[in-house]
């Protein structure tokens, strides 16, 4: 019969909680500073400290997770499957917080969690800190900041397009490329819209149709590292197809400006992705010919 803890948890799963007593604080997390005593107190009491084995996953990608967690001691690392193995994109160390952007959006996770080495972890239920970001509109905005900073650096460490650059020219990338979000249900752009940039999906689904609202025909729906935009009418002026978010979409803007970024840090970068375009406006090209057919 397993062991029972003086918790009562199972001294199985690698991970046992108990209660936080005010672990929060600015001082030991510096994204805090600033927060009013009320606002510590609400996330303080929607929060429990778990002591986490060396090794365990602690989320997986495709997760749907419903808090966020600072690390008291210890370290995480960040990975992502590459080319069929786990690479580390990052490591998170005491001090320092992860998983704010799934719980916050509500979307699954794209990259998985490791514990490096025995740690002590606050988790906080993020609806908690939605409450804060109600009445925190400078917390709000530098949580924000710090999430589309974190997400582009995943997205470009494991996108075919980005992952050969080194470290450095991600990080340039993912201070200057601008992103965009777009909630469930709108629309990207219609048939016949003024083309005037290219997009990369972060995450999410987009629904690729054609003709009226009325009649509109699904071509395909495409997830993480697709290209939006390249199938174009008219010389290139108008867009071809209509994009609408089938689920909330996260997407890299590859405007005149943002190409000049990339061609500066990398000019190896604008064949692959001039490649991965042309690739992909023959496929839709092929598929809206069927459909006409």
């Amino acid at each position: 019969m397993a062991k029972i803890n003086d918790d009562g948890f199972l001294e199985l799963s690698g991970l046992h909680e108990s209660r936080s007593s005010g672990s929060l604080n600015a001082e030991k997390f510096p994204i805090l500073q600033g927060l009013t005593p009320l606002s510590l107190r609400v996330l303080n009491q929607a929060s429990r400290v778990i002591h986490v084995y060396q090794g365990v996953e602690l989320l997986r990608t495709g997760d749907m997770s419903h808090d966020i967690y600072f690390i008291l001691s210890g370290s995480v690392s960040i990975r992502k499957e590459v080319d069929g193995e786990q690479k580390i994109i990052t490591k998170v160390m005491s001090g320092d917080f992860y998983g704010e952007y799934a719980a916050i959006k509500g979307k699954p996770r794209f990259t998985s969690v490791y514990a490096e080495e025995s740690c002590e972890i606050i988790r906080v239920d993020a609806k908690a800190m939605l409450q804060v970001f109600d009445s925190d509109e400078a917390f709000k905005n530098k949580m924000c900041t710090m999430m589309k900073d974190r997400k582009l650096k995943s997205f470009l460490s494991s996108s075919p397009i980005f992952k050969a650059l080194s470290a450095v020219m991600r990080d340039t990338l993912a201070e200057q490329l601008e992103t965009v979000e777009l909630d469930r249900g709108n629309t990207l752009f219609q048939v016949g819209d003024e083309a005037k940039e290219f997009y990369l999906i972060i995450s999410g689904e987009a629904e690729i149709s054609v003709g009226s609202d009325e009649k509109a025909t699904v071509l395909e729906i495409r997830r993480s590292n697709h290209v939006l935009g390249e199938a174009r009418a008219k010389g290139g002026a108008e867009y071809a197809y209509a994009v609408w978010a089938a689920n909330s979409l996260d997407l890299l803007v590859l405007n005149k400006k943002a190409m000049q970024l990339i061609k500066q840090v990398s000019e190896d970068i604008i064949p692959v992705l001039n490649q991965a375009l042309n690739q992909s406006a023959k496929k839709t090209a092929s598929l809206m010919k069927q459909i006409n057919a």
